[in-house]
């Protein structure tokens, strides 16, 4: 009989649990919210950028979206959906936490998408990597070579020899010396400083002539002309040199600056720590 009543109990909260367990489990147990996705690893030339959603500024994002992912979005009547095929150009409107409110004005298309379905790390992983290369977009004019001129040899004047005169003074004329010329060097302008073009043609000579073992002339992308600065007590005129540079994190561009001082490169160092370039 005992064994009867333990049995008995035992069904009955067999036959509750199965009942009402669907029921009141999502009460006792919590579901893990899903986490957002704000942050995604970008490789962009050779480099890989780690990309922040919740770093960046309203102001900071792209104004307009291309599609990578097919998705869809409600039209503007909400009355339909149109579909965003890959490929396809949004206009972001506005943006919270990870959800992207875009909009398709020639299909009257307007609604919420995911940041991975469209090219909106790539873009973002671009700026990071053109403001670390700088600004090196042709700034420096470029050389012209003056034409050569046409040079017409004079008619050669036949003059007799002239008359023998008795008395011949035997000293021989000396022969006057001819110094070498020298080399041309760049000439500062005045006030005693370099013109922007001739501190460009500087930092290319010093870099052709082996001045620095990190980098060549091949690999440099773009020059800049960097202005005055005082470092240590000296001032020099400085200029900056952008060349690409392999890493651990890939291929970073990198900033080389020259400490010019009397018409020439005295020393070239990094331009974010200021440490020398061998």
């Amino acid at each position: 009989m005992k064994y009867a009543k333990f049995a008995a109990v035992v069904f009955v909260l067999y036959f509750l649990g199965y009942v009402l367990g669907p029921t009141i489990t999502p009460m006792l147990v919590k579901e893990q919210e899903p986490e957002l996705g704000l942050t995604r690893d970008v490789e962009y030339k050779g480099a890989v950028y780690t990309i922040n959603l919740a770093e960046f500024r309203d102001a900071d994002l792209p104004t307009t979206l291309t599609i990578e992912r097919p998705t869809e979005i409600p039209t503007a009547g909400g009355d339909g959906t149109v579909r965003l095929k890959k490929g396809d150009v949004v206009t972001l409107l506005n943006r919270k936490d990870d959800i992207l409110f875009v909009e398709k004005a020639d299909a009257k298309g307007k609604g919420k998408i995911s940041p991975a379905d469209t090219d909106l790390f790539a873009q973002l992983a671009k700026q990071i990597y053109d403001k670390e290369a700088g600004d090196f977009v042709a700034k420096v004019p470029p050389v012209v070579t003056p034409p050569v001129p046409v040079v017409t040899p004079p008619v050669p004047v036949v003059t007799p020899p002239p008359t023998p005169v008795a008395t011949v003074d035997p000293t021989p004329t000396p022969m006057p010396v001819v110094e070498p010329t020298p080399p041309p060097v760049p000439v500062p302008a005045a006030g005693g400083k370099l013109s922007d073009e001739a501190v460009i043609d500087l930092m290319k000579e010093s870099i052709a002539g082996g001045a620095v073992k990190e980098f060549t002339i091949d690999q440099v992308k773009g020059w800049k002309i960097a202005g005055d600065e005082t470092i240590d007590g000296t001032e020099y005129q400085t200029g900056l040199a952008a060349y690409e540079a392999a890493t651990i994190f890939g291929v970073r561009p990198v900033q080389a600056k020259a400490l010019i001082k009397d018409g020439k490169v005295e020393r070239w160092v990094y331009a974010k720590s200021g440490m020398e370039i061998q």
